[in-house]
């Protein structure tokens, strides 16, 4: 056995299905850091602004006011010279520095102080409160606040902020994405693990032996594959059994057939030797009578087979009143040969006695009870069939006056091809095979008892019914019924 897919194997699926899912879900993560970082950069750098900006009031203002300078003085920077992106620092400086800057003006606006970075004209208007300014080199963030006599101007470069919060969101996402080879390597190997059953599966399945129908057994069984593996198992049964039941069939078909088929050659084989008339008569009488013999074995072996076959699940309410009423019906010329009579008797008379099953094997079921009834009851005797609903469910029972069952056989009657020892009235043997097949299959149960007065058998059959409320009344009904005729008393 092979077995093979056109579609993306499920580990494949999962992996690039996990990729995806931590692109995603990182990359939103990113972005989201990047925003929170960005908001928050933003709160702090705004307020380290506005304290440069006071630190710087309350450290220069009052001396610049008194020093009446024309001038401005211009604090300057050490050399930053080779300071850039990738030196930011030495032990002298920052190249941030060049990114900050300040400026103080008086009241009439002439500028009193500010940073080399600074230009001389303001950097954003007089007023109170913070800005963003577009210049040649960029946009600045600007803090402006008035103090006393002065104003005071605090600015930093927006790139720099930008830059910081793209670091920022870098360092947050960084583990992450660093992480990944680890976590895929590791997610492979789960999954792998996860699907281990199913490829060991695949391998059982496929290194079987045409001919094996037994169980599948696997060293760990998920709980998603064990049903797999369950259904599996029942599907090799089932074949199991069929392929027993036919085996069964062959082997009993050769068996039982091999006695009648000799019976009939022989019989043939007289008639055509017979040295008279007469004899050649009794030949052909004997051939036919093996011949039909033959037939009814034939028969009786198919619907054997057919009693075994399994019942359809959607089963569906059948009336067992109805299915008796026509297997009496159909018994009517057996009866009439043996002259024996039928009593039938249902509680309540009013019921249908509702079964779920398949009304084909029911009236094979009934049909089989009376016939094994009529067979081995007396000439002229009577059979009794009795319906009745109780609270366990919808039970069937036909009596006969016959020589009944010994305690001792009551278990081996449902044997296939067993005939009672002394028993002289011809049969298959299949009859009540038949019923005990089909109760099964219908989840019934059969009892054997005598009859009651110790005369014949007594055989019970209790089905349970489509709806188990209430019996109803308990009226009886009773009909007797001749070799060709219903009567009703």
């Amino acid at each position: 056995m092979t077995l093979a897919g056109n579609g993306r194997s499920i580990h494949a699926t999962l992996l690039l299905g996990a990729i995806a899912l931590l692109v995603v879900v990182l990359g939103c993560a990113a972005v989201l850091a990047y925003h929170v970082a960005e908001h928050e950069a933003e709160e702090v750098f705004d307020a380290r602004l506005a304290t440069s900006a006071r630190v710087l009031d309350v450290l220069t203002a009052p001396g610049l006011e008194t020093s009446g300078a024309r001038q401005p003085m211009v604090i300057t920077l050490p050399s930053l010279t080779g300071l850039g992106p990738g030196h930011e620092a030495n032990s002298i400086g920052h190249f941030y520095e060049t990114k900050i800057a300040f400026q103080v003006f008086n009241a009439a606006a002439e500028l009193l102080l500010r940073s080399e970075s600074a230009p001389i004209a303001p950097f954003a208007p007089l007023a109170a409160g913070f800005s963003t300014q577009r210049f040649e080199d960029g946009e600045w963030r600007v803090f402006a606040m008035k103090s006393a006599g002065s104003w005071i101007q605090v600015a930093e470069r927006i790139d720099i902020r930008e830059e910081l919060c793209t670091t920022f969101a870098l360092i947050s996402v960084t583990p992450f994405v660093a992480g990944i080879p680890l976590l895929l390597l590791l997610l492979s190997l789960l999954i792998r693990y996860g699907l281990a059953p199913l490829s060991e599966l695949a391998r059982r399945i496929e290194r079987r032996e045409p001919a094996s129908l037994e169980p599948v057994t696997l060293r760990r069984s998920p709980a998603e594959i064990a049903p797999v593996v369950t259904a599996l198992n029942g599907l090799f049964k089932r074949v199991h059994d069929a392929l027993a039941r036919e085996r069964r069939f062959t082997a009993a078909a050769a068996h039982e057939l091999r006695t009648p088929l000799a019976a009939l050659k022989l019989h043939a084989e007289n008639a055509w030797r017979a040295a008279s008339e007469s004899e050649r008569k009794t030949s052909l009488d004997r051939m036919a009578a093996a011949m039909r013999k033959t037939q009814r074995l034939a028969v009786q072996m198919l619907a054997f087979s057919r009693a075994s076959a399994p019942t359809d699940p959607a089963l569906r309410s059948v009336s067992l009143r109805t299915v008796v009423e026509d297997a009496i019906e159909e018994s009517q010329p057996q009866m009439a040969a043996r002259g024996t009579r039928l009593a039938m008797t249902c509680e309540p008379d009013d019921a249908a006695f509702e079964v779920r099953g398949d009304r084909d094997k029911l009236s094979s079921l009934v049909g089989n009870l009376l016939e094994n009834a009529i067979r081995y009851g007396p000439q002229k005797g009577l059979v009794r069939v009795a319906l009745a609903v109780t609270a366990r469910g919808v039970t069937l029972a036909i009596e006969d006056e016959g020589p009944g069952i010994e305690p001792g056989l009551r278990e081996r009657v449902f044997e296939s091809y067993f005939r009672a020892p002394g028993n002289v009235e011809e049969g298959t043997g299949l009859g009540l095979a038949i019923v005990k097949e089909i109760a099964i299959q219908h989840g019934a149960s059969i009892d054997v008892d005598d009859a009651p007065g110790g005369r014949g058998a007594r055989i019970t059959v209790r089905f349970s019914p489509v709806d188990a409320g209430a019996p109803g009344r308990r009226d009886r009904e009773e009909m007797v019924v001749a070799s060709d005729s219903w009567e009703t008393s």
